[in-house]
């Protein structure tokens, strides 16, 4: 009796040992500096490429057009959960993606703008 006692308690801790949760939470791409920002610190027609880029710092993505150019921001977070058991495991994980494009003529000069209405949280 007492052996079959400690055998089931020895699968017991093995099974709960074999078992946890996890959490994780990443951040990639820039910083979000345009969410710090009033909108009004961008004026079509008139701010330059080099103004952005000295506000914002450099874009994740250059894109060159035909008769425009592109500055591309993106900031990425991602939160996951997870667990783990011996026959089971779940996971769940949310991305949010921050984005900001900004639209310049041949002159350099912003012709439009617009952010993600999805915000990632700036880190202070």
């Amino acid at each position: 009796m007492k052996t079959a006692l400690l055998v089931f308690l020895g699968v017991g801790i093995c099974l709960l040992s074999s078992t946890g949760c996890v959490s994780k939470r990443s951040e990639m791409g820039v910083q979000n500096e345009w969410r710090s920002l009033p909108v009004v610190s961008f004026e079509k027609g008139r701010t330059t490429q080099s103004e952005v880029m000295q506000a914002l710092g450099p874009p994740s993505q250059i894109i060159a057009l035909q008769d425009q150019t592109l500055f591309y921001y993106l900031r990425e977070q991602s939160n996951t959960k997870a667990l783990l058991l011996l026959f089971y495991n779940h996971t769940r994980q949310q991305i949010t993606y921050d984005r900001a494009i900004f639209f310049f003529n041949k002159q350099s000069v912003l012709t439009d703008f617009a952010y993600s209405k999805e915000a990632v949280p700036r880190e202070q």
